[in-house]
Parts: C-alpha cells; structure tokens; sequence
C-alpha cells in the first residue's frame, strides 16, 4: 500500500504558547485552533508522562490534527507544554486501519534546537489491519452514549491514561471516513474545550460523577444506563475487527449517509438485519430506510441501491412487497450506472421468477425492455438455460441475443430445442459447441459443427470423457464424408485414441484421405494414438495400413509398412483374418504361381515395392522385429541384380547400429552378397 506523508508542527512555550515549527504554513484560522487546541487542557492538568492525545478536524482546510501533548516542567513558567501536532489529509485519514503508525511518530523534544526535527512532513505506511481491544463494560458505557445521543457531547471519568488512549483511538478508527473525520476527542481534558476553537465529542476528565456532572452541565456522562443491541455489536467489532464485517459495512455506506453519530446505531440495525440475519430481514431494513432518508435523494439512492443488493441475494423469493419496492426504487434513480446495475440484478430476478414475464419486457419498449435487455446481456448462461427448460417456445429468440448458451450442454439437453439452431454458432465457438453437443447426444448438428470446427478443437471434442459413445460415433461418419476435413484431424497430432482410429479407419477406404504434402496424416495419428484394441481391430488396422502403403496415396509408405507388415504376416500364417479383413489385406498384393500362399505374396509385393519405389533402406532393414521375418526379406531381395544392389545399400544404412539383432541382419545381408 503507498505510503502516506503526514505534516507535523511543534508548538510549546517561548514567551509564550506559540507554533515553534511546522512542515505545513498554515491558515490564520487553522493556526488559532491549533494554537488553542495544543495549550494545556485544563488549569492545574498534570499530564502523564505519556501525556494525553487531542484529535479534531480542520474543517476550512480538510485536514485532521492528532496531538500529543507533554508536561514541560524544564520550561520557566508553571503549566507549560509541549504539543506535538500531525496534520493528516482527510483521504489518508479515510485509509487508515489502525491510529498505532499515527501514535507511533510521537516524539516529545530534547535539546535546545527544536525546529528542524518538526519542520518536514513524515511519511508513513498504514498499518493493514486494525487493533482489537478488550471488550470492557466502560466501553460499552462510551459506545451507548457516543451513539444514543448523537448531538451532545460525551464525557468519562479518566482511568490510566494508555487504557483511555486504546478506547478513544479504536472508537475513532471504527467509524466510516466521513465521520471520522468531524469526531473531536481528548483524553485529558479538565474544561470543557469545546469553545476554545473546536467542538469535542469525548472527553476524558479526571473527575467523579458530580464534579463531571457541574463542569460540563450539557455533556452526557457515560455511566451504567441501559445497554441496546447496536452498541453491543460495535463493541464486538472492537474486540475482533479481524473477524467482523460491520466496520466494511460502515466504511461503504456512512459516506451518503447525513446525521454524523446520529446515523451509527440505523446503520448498525441496517447491518444486522442485512447482514446477519440468515435469510436477510429486508422487511426490517427497509424500515430503516426511515431513519436515514432524510439526507435527500443521493442518501436514499445509495441505501436502497444497497438493499436492493442484498435483496437480490436471497435463496427464495423475496417477499412482494420487497419486490415492488426495488422496482419503485430503480424508476426514481436517475444516475444511469446506478440505474443500469439495479436493473441487472432486478432484471435476472425476474427472468427467476418468470421467463415468459422477462421475455414480454425483452420485447416491449422502454425502461422495462432496456431492463431485461441489460439483465439478459449479464445473466450467467447456466441460469437462462434453466429457465428455458420449460419455456422452450423462447428459445429461438434468446438465443439470437445470447448465443453463448448454445455451448452448453444443458442447453443441447433440452428436448424440444431444434438442431437447426446450431447453424447460429459462429465458427470460433464451433469447438465449444461440439463439446456440448456431444455430451448431450446430438447427431443432428454433426455436419454443421464439423464444417465450421477448427480441427484440433473437434478431435479434442471428439476424445472427451464427457462425449456419449454413440453421438461420437454418428459425428465420425459425418467427418469421414469429408476427407480434406478428415486429413486435418489427424494431421494435429491430437487423436489419442486407437478405439478412434479404428472407427474412422472402419469407415473409409485406404486411399481415401488426401497427402499431397509431408508425412501422411494417418502416420501422425498413429504415433498419437494409444489404448487397448481386440485382435480383430489390430488385424484390420493393420490390413487397412499395409493396402494404403502398396497404393500410391501416402507420402509415408515405408512408415506404414513397418506397422503393418509383421501383423498381417502373422495373421496370414495362423489363418485367423476375417474374410473381410483378409480380402482387404490381400487386395495389393501381387499375383503369382502360388496364390494360395499368402505369406510368400506379401513377402514378394513388400520386397519389390521398397526395391522399384527406391523406399529408405533402412526401413527395409528394419521393417520387422522379428528376425526370421527379416532374413525372409532379405532372402527375397536377393534373388535380383537390383535387390542385390538395394540390400547394399540396407547394409550400409545399417552398419552403425547398436542393436545386436540389427547387427545380425547387416551380417545376413554381407553373407548374402558374398
């Protein structure tokens, strides 16, 4: 938090009572009440060593003293004094917590030159947090008569001089800045100041009753009379500020409040009845409204601004007559934030209360229709949405204006609202869309939403935990319809699911998806992918990829074959393909004298399309990890002068590696080229 800088001035004897220094020139009338107010309190006062403290409000100049005043017996004259005087604006008087950084700048003089330690400002850091004090039966007393008789003075007998100091500084720094700023006190006084320059509210006086009672004859002395509820919670915030919401309340709302003291113990019912009552008491505080409303329309407008808040925040329905009065409230403000604000929270209650009532204002003209327009443009869309469940006749329309509730799936839920309104999403929501659309079972909107989706959004969407198994299915037949749109989801590398390859795979043919360019997209969704697959999947995955590899459509053949070859080679070996499944692995392979044996088929049509398409070598090197497999290849790339001149080439790709069994191989193939 900024620091604060706080003016400070020193008055004390020289020929005199006199200003002795100061950080701030002064204006001739502030200078008299400081002069006046800095002197001792009262003839024959013998301060503490501490002294005692003064606070009052330089009302011309909008500024607060908080005074420190000392014996000064090293003085040549009786009753002398030092007075050390901060001088706060009323902003940074508004920001403190606590007075203690304030008490804490104190300094009593030493020495003989005096005038520059006072002649500059001090800055300072508010303390954060106000201090609590103990919660005594004499404070109780102060409280009820600071608070009960607002307009005349209050004066206690003095007690020990830091007891005194706590009690009137956490009073002072408990009320609201406006109030706080006008309150007068001293801890020592043995006059009545109060027509020495500035009127006090207490005043601590070392005397019994009836001597109080003679010397300040219009003061109320704080003693035993009967305790009310307010002072009770204010002297519970006292105690623990810390765990208390009533000196925010204060804070927040004193300010458009007249009346000074007047308005402590209203305020304190308004808090009660708003803030601690379980529901609110609204029918209470709007009573209370009575006791403050004489301020004007800027007072009302900001109590009942302040009602209508918490009205807004009650679980059930408010009463009626609650009701009709914030709606009588919000036509007679006539500041249009406060206007607007109001009418939000007023609006959203009524969209509660009853849609089709909010729908008629929506679409009528005037202050209702801007009403239910500003509530409709803050409401949370989950909240619409639950009004719409059974008012789905509306729909349409509020979905025009708020189309973001399109992108939940409660909204997708409701039964009798159309697909058709997912032509209103807008592109860059399409993702958000699909997720909810998914999650609430429509297929309806599949070809609509995968059109306008960004590809790593709908493969996201698609993969959700949340999307319902049958709805993704639907909305994959509808992608596959569109191969370019297609390629691009597994091009993002965000397919996480083998389950989703092979349902796509299952419903396109090989050659279907475009790669006219880099690696093939089904490549990048394989590396991506993972998760459990029955044999059967397994088997026609990698039927489906070796047929795409022999074609001419991927850019990644050899990649594809590597996952393919040694699965199907297997399959075709125990005999345990499908039909299906088999007549797709089989469709590439090229004919010869033994048709019947599969194995050998793809064997030849493997070897001769790495050897006539020039494919890397060291796939083919690497092609299975299964060695017989291997040398079978290598057997079979031998049989030719140019599968002898590609095996060289293999060996070379090969003869680095690390790996034992790749080692071997590059051995076979030496052996053979021998």
């Amino acid at each position: 938090m900024p620091s604060i800088l706080v003016h400070q001035a020193l008055h004390g004897y020289n020929d005199g009572h006199r200003l002795i220094s100061s950080s701030l020139p002064l204006d001739a009338s502030d200078a008299r009440v400081m002069l006046v107010m800095s002197d001792l309190s009262g003839s024959g006062m013998k301060p503490s060593a501490d002294g005692y403290l003064t606070g009052y409000p330089l009302e011309k100049s909008g500024k607060y003293v908080l005074a420190r005043t000392w014996a000064a017996p090293e003085m040549p004259r009786p009753g002398c004094v030092w007075t050390h005087s901060l001088i706060i604006e009323n902003a940074d008087l508004a920001r403190l917590m606590s007075a203690q950084a304030l008490l804490d700048i104190f300094t009593r003089p030493t020495g003989i030159d005096v005038r520059s330690a006072y002649g500059d400002p001090v800055s300072m850091s508010p303390q954060l947090k106000p201090n609590g004090i103990e919660p005594t039966e004499r404070t109780e007393f102060l409280l009820q008569a600071l608070y009960s008789f607002p307009t005349r003075q209050v004066v206690a007998e003095a007690a020990e001089p830091f007891a005194d100091e706590q009690v009137a500084t956490a009073i002072w720094m408990q009320q609201w800045p406006r109030l706080r700023r006008s309150f007068g006190f001293c801890t020592l006084s043995g006059m009545d100041r109060s027509g020495k320059g500035v009127v006090l509210d207490l005043q601590f006086v070392p005397e019994k009753d009836r001597q109080l009672r003679s010397k300040f004859p219009n003061a109320v002395v704080a003693d035993g009379a009967a305790i009310s509820e307010g002072p009770l919670r204010l002297l519970a915030d006292l105690a623990a500020p810390s765990s208390s919401t009533l000196r925010e309340f204060l804070k927040r709302t004193g300010g458009d409040v007249d009346g000074g003291r007047r308005a402590m113990l209203p305020l304190c019912e308004l808090h009660r009845s708003l803030l601690e009552s379980h529901p609110p008491d609204l029918v209470s505080a709007i009573s209370v409204l009575a006791a403050l409303d004489s301020g004007g329309r800027k007072q009302a407008r900001s109590i009942r601004t302040l009602v209508t808040r918490q009205a807004m925040k009650a679980t059930g329905r408010i009463e009626d007559v609650v009701f009709e009065f914030l709606l009588e409230t919000l036509e007679q403000l006539s500041d249009p934030v406060e206007q607007a604000e109001m009418g939000n929270k007023l609006g959203i209650e009524l969209w509660r209360r009853s849609p089709h009532r909010f729908y008629s204002a929506l679409i009528s003209e005037g202050a209702s229709a801007s009403v239910a327009s500003r509530a409709l443009a803050e409401m949370k869309s989950e909240q619409i949405v639950s009004g719409l469940e059974s008012n789905t006749d509306i729909a349409i329309d509020i979905a025009e204006r708020r189309p973001d509730i399109m992108l939940l799936t409660a909204f997708w839920r409701i039964p009798k609202v159309d697909d058709g309104l997912a032509e209103r999403i807008p592109h860059q929501d399409a993702g958000l869309a699909a997720r909810a659309l998914l999650a609430a079972g429509r297929i309806g909107p599949a070809i609509t939403i995968i059109n306008k989706a960004d590809p790593t959004d709908l493969i996201r969407a698609l993969e959700s935990d949340k999307a319902d198994p049958d709805a993704v299915r639907g909305w994959l037949v509808a992608l596959c319809r569109d191969k370019n749109k297609l390629a691009a989801v597994l091009a993002t590398g965000e397919v996480t699911r083998m389950a989703t390859v092979v349902t796509i795979a299952r419903q396109t043919s090989p050659d279907d998806v475009p790669n006219t360019c880099g690696e093939d997209s089904w490549l990048i969704a394989l590396r991506g992918a993972s998760g459990p697959l029955d044999r059967s999947d397994e088997d026609f995955l990698a039927a489906f990829f070796l047929t795409r590899a022999l074609g001419w459509k991927s850019r990644s053949q050899a990649d594809l074959l590597r996952y393919s070859y040694t699965r199907v080679y297997k399959a075709f070996q125990g005999q345990h393909f499908s039909r299906e499944t088999e007549r797709l692995a089989s469709l590439r392979l090229q004919s010869s004298w033994f048709d019947w044996d599969s194995c050998s088929r793809l064997r030849e049509t493997v070897t001769k399309m790495f050897i006539d398409r020039d494919l890397e070598p060291e796939s083919f090197g690497r092609l299975t990890d299964e060695s017989p497999l291997a040398f079978s290849l290598i057997d079979e790339a031998a049989n030719t002068g140019k599968g002898r001149a590609y095996l060289k080439r293999v060996r070379e790709a090969l003869k680095d590696a690390e790996e034992v069994e790749i080692k071997a191989r590059s051995a076979y193939i030496a052996k053979k080229l021998k």
